[in-house]
């Protein structure tokens, strides 16, 4: 089901303020799809113009998760495109491999097709989210260890540093050089030095998507929080509103949509993103 809202609230800040900020213009949601979700997670928009949405479904019970495929226009091609999961949560394309973290493994599918390839389990006690390399390198959060696991295409497993430091580490996002990482604060990871330094501003915390538009400018869903946009210029966009309440969200260079996934409403909300 699809349904068609003309706006949710924005608010602009500078990169120097605090947490209050004043109302701006409106934002303009393009759809919200609703219909048989699940505590749906992320959503992972495709090279062909698709989103695919993972849903939880419980995460205490096995077998239950899904993910979901939609169209560019939020219209579900199928509910059912990967079943038999257990808590499906972030996801990840490489090429033709879709990588799914479920349940402390990573699942990993030929697509499109979603053909089962093959299944890494995990050093972690809470997998989460997972950021892809170009050269094939695999970074997964573990939020209940607050460290990020990383491995290779040979599969050997080792921590991103020495010490775990990622305090709640859930979101994850490779961007040029540069891997971020969302938790209890935003931390910037230089992969050629392994440096890591804490880059978000005092009132931005619980931190779950991350994504990256085309100039450059930085996405940040906090969990059941509103999208905040950082500009290359320093400045800041927070969208929220009625129904607004995110997981971890995605973006569509292409469509120029944030997409949205409600876990608490089980609804998928597309924002069309202003990149003037």
């Amino acid at each position: 089901m699809l349904k068609h809202i003309p706006a949710v609230a924005v608010f602009m800040v500078s990169a120097t303020t605090g947490a209050h900020a004043s109302p701006a213009d409106q934002a303009d949601i393009a759809w919200i799809a609703s219909g048989e979700f699940c505590e749906p997670e992320t959503v992972l928009p495709l090279p062909d113009d698709t989103l695919l949405v993972s849903n939880v479904c419980d995460f205490r019970k096995r077998g239950n998760g899904f993910l979901t495929l939609l169209d560019a226009n939020g219209k579900v091609l199928d509910w059912h495109a990967v079943e038999g999961l257990d808590a499906p949560l972030g996801m990840a394309l490489n090429g033709r491999r879709l990588f799914v973290v479920d349940n402390n493994q990573v699942k990993i599918f030929r697509w499109p097709g979603y053909e089962p390839l093959e299944t890494i389990a995990l050093d972690t006690t809470v997998a989460n989210d997972i950021a892809v390399s170009d050269g094939g390198t695999v970074y997964v959060t573990d939020t209940a260890e607050h460290k990020v696991i990383q491995f290779n295409p040979g599969g050997e497993q080792s921590m991103l540093t020495d010490e775990p430091g990622f305090a709640g580490a859930n979101g994850i996002e490779i961007h040029g050089e540069q891997l971020y990482v969302g938790g209890e604060e935003l931390w910037r990871v230089d992969l050629q030095s392994g440096a890591v330094e804490v880059i978000s501003p005092d009132w931005l915390e619980d931190i779950d998507g991350i994504e990256f538009e085309a100039d450059g400018t930085m996405q940040i869903t906090p969990v059941a929080g509103p999208l905040v946009r950082f500009y290359t210029n320093g400045d800041i966009e927070i969208i929220g509103g009625d129904g607004i309440s995110s997981a971890n969200h995605g973006y569509s260079n292409s469509l120029g949509l944030a997409l949205i996934p409600t876990g608490f409403d089980n609804t998928v909300i597309a924002i069309r993103v202003d990149d003037d």
